[in-house]
């Protein structure tokens, strides 16, 4: 389990569009050093499935080549583990870049673990449904915990089927900005799911009961 991160201050290459975001997940403030971390971030801070993660975790040291920090590690409800690099597509060929990708390969190959570069390929591969993320992250961290009846209420009119959120406003009688609240946070903790990546989100917005969380 790795909790605590290497790199907390900036300096030299880390001083570059350093963001200090609070992550409702791990209860603590996360530091990321490129805006393309930023954005990797929102997707893993809104991912049900990812229990816990951390920022510049570790080094890789493989004794002939050197050593490189990973970007992030990540732990999923079912116990998987992966080590993450994150990198812009164009910097892939820098020899440098190769060489530090090559060092994390390594030692993932010979302490079992999982390893994955993604690029801003992977990471913005849906505009609209980052957006979205982001646009929700605020209501989660305000209202990190939302007011029950309303969860149930919501869950309630969900088990009729698939509903819109301008429906849901029209049959709840909670208030707009509460029923706001109340899906975002439910659509972060996994126990409702969105049609986030069709749409910006608003009264158009499909919402249903998230089925595959209760099969985790």
């Amino acid at each position: 389990m790795y909790t605590e991160p290497l790199i907390r201050k900036r300096y030299g290459r880390y001083g570059n569009n350093h963001w200090m975001v609070y992550s409702f997940k791990l209860k603590r403030d996360v530091n990321l050093f490129s805006d393309l971390e930023y954005d990797h971030w929102i997707l893993i801070e809104s991912d049900y499935t990812i229990q816990v993660f951390c920022e510049q975790p570790a080094e890789a040291h493989i004794e002939e080549d050197g050593v490189s920090i990973f970007d992030m590690w990540i732990k999923k409800v079912d116990g998987d583990e992966i080590f993450f690099e994150i990198k812009y597509e164009q910097d892939l060929n820098d020899e440098a870049v190769a060489k530090q990708i090559s060092i994390q390969k390594k030692w993932c190959e010979l302490h079992g673990k999982k390893h994955q570069v993604r690029t801003e390929k992977d990471i913005r591969s849906n505009e609209k449904y980052l957006e979205n993320l982001k646009d929700l992250l605020p209501y989660v961290l305000n209202n990190s915990t939302i007011v029950e009846i309303d969860r149930y209420k919501v869950l309630t009119q969900l088990k009729e089927g698939t509903k819109t959120v301008g429906e849901l406003n029209q049959e709840l009688n909670i208030g707009l900005p509460r029923l706001y609240e109340a899906v975002a946070c439910m659509i972060y903790s996994g126990d409702i799911s969105a049609s986030l990546d069709k749409e910006y989100f608003g009264f158009g917005t499909e919402v249903r009961i998230n089925e595959k969380k209760e099969q985790i």
